[in-house]
């Protein structure tokens, strides 16, 4: 296990208009304001469809799993809730990790790894909370084969 305490500093609240794409907006906005260590407090709103990854198995890969195919749901989409962290990678580079839940006219739900192409309907409104004293860098684990949040003290 590894960890790091610390605590909330400023608050952002981000409203998405039609057409605006969620997780490139919020890795923009991220940059902009140099959010690099934080994490996302709420997430709602519209989707125009939704595109997502859940794990799958990939024999021989370490770890034997990783995200390969995107699945995808058409509209109209509601965003039920979105979670996840805002981090870093040891260049700097910024890097949002974020899960969403999803359902569509019919109730039906789903959800998974947030991925690009996921474009707003009507609204979507997200709050991240900034992170202090703590730094969320994402370092490659050699035994998974995928990046994993590495807490430590504040570096960004």
């Amino acid at each position: 296990m590894r960890s790091a305490e610390g605590g909330f500093g400023k608050v952002h609240v981000i409203r998405f208009e039609p057409g605006e794409d969620v997780l490139t907006g919020i890795q923009s906005y991220c940059e902009e304001h140099r959010v690099c260590n934080g994490v996302v407090v709420s997430g709602i709103g519209s989707l125009d469809g939704c595109t997502f990854f859940d794990p799958m198995e990939i024999p021989g890969k370490p770890g034997c799993y990783g995200y390969v195919e995107p699945l995808f749901r058409g509209t109209p989409i509601e965003l039920v809730g979105l979670s996840g962290i805002i981090c870093h990678e040891t260049d700097g580079k910024i890097v949002p990790h974020i899960h969403a839940s999803f359902a569509d006219k019919d109730g039906n739900e789903y959800g998974g790894h947030l991925k690009e192409g996921n474009l707003v309907l009507v609204t979507v409104e997200v709050v991240i909370a900034e992170i202090e004293g703590i730094s969320m860098k994402r370092e490659l684990d050699q035994l998974k084969g995928v990046p994993v949040l590495s807490p430590g003290e504040r570096i960004c």
